[in-house]
């Protein structure tokens, strides 16, 4: 469990030092988001159902933790949320 928290988690901040670094435009980090959640739920449907809810909620809890620690209005603290948004949104695919 904590494997896969700890590897999105460092996913999801290289993601944001992208975008803080203007690496990546807006319209950019939302098709990396999009990425992010679809590796996510693929890692995550190989696993019982029983582990998905807490391993997401860890998840939630990690990057929540993160962006606190931000300045609220920084493109990382944006970036963050972004990520943080796709892990409850359902896929469209």
């Amino acid at each position: 469990m904590n494997d896969i928290v700890d590897t999105f988690s460092a996913h999801a901040l290289k993601i944001t030092a992208q975008y803080e670094a203007g690496q990546v435009a807006f319209a950019d980090l939302t098709g990396l988001v999009d990425e992010f959640a679809a590796k996510l739920t693929e890692q995550l449907s190989d696993l019982p159902e029983s582990q998905r809810t807490p391993i997401t909620a860890a998840l939630e809890t990690r990057l929540d933790g993160r962006i606190k620690e931000m300045a609220p209005d920084s493109r990382s603290a944006q970036a963050l949320s972004e990520i943080l948004l796709s892990l409850n949104r359902t896929p469209l695919y």
